[in-house]
């Protein structure tokens, strides 16, 4: 049984690392200080969202909250999961734990982006419910982020 819990401040510190983890498999660059800052607010209470955490093996989640005319209300970024082990069903216990919660906050939907080269997490993700849309992700950058 796998041991899904909600992070808090405590656990600042140890999200850094498996956050750079995160970042090499996709090949995005990786900033410690700016992770640092976007995780703290998110550990400290439910306003910008929630991260799910799961200590060994190492695993994590972060769902952060938007709001769409067009999907009818409250619904979720999917911004990160990262699973240190694959294969042993550790990322099948996160995501349905991710939507689970999801439906207890009564979200519309919880949407994720995938990198185009990445068709085995897409394959993962459409096992859960998941599908691909139509629409194509566009954005404005305020900060560099290289």
């Amino acid at each position: 049984m796998v041991s899904i819990r909600r992070a808090g401040p405590a656990d600042l510190d140890v999200l850094v690392e498996p956050h750079r983890a995160f970042c090499d498999v996709d090949a995005h660059p990786c900033d410690a200080p700016r992770a640092r800052a976007a995780f703290a607010p998110l550990l400290t209470d439910d306003t910008h969202g929630v991260v799910w955490v799961v200590d060994a093996p190492q695993a994590y989640a972060v769902l952060t909250w938007g709001w769409s005319i067009e999907a009818g209300g409250a619904e979720a970024v999917l911004d990160e999961i990262y699973v240190s082990e694959r294969d042993g069903g550790l990322g099948s216990a996160l995501i349905e734990h991710v939507v689970a919660d999801g439906r207890r906050r009564g979200l519309a939907r919880i949407f994720l982006e995938t990198e185009v080269h990445n068709g085995r997490v897409r394959r993962f993700y459409e096992r859960h419910g998941f599908h691909a849309d139509d629409s194509i992700w566009m954005s404005l950058e305020f900060v560099d982020l290289t």
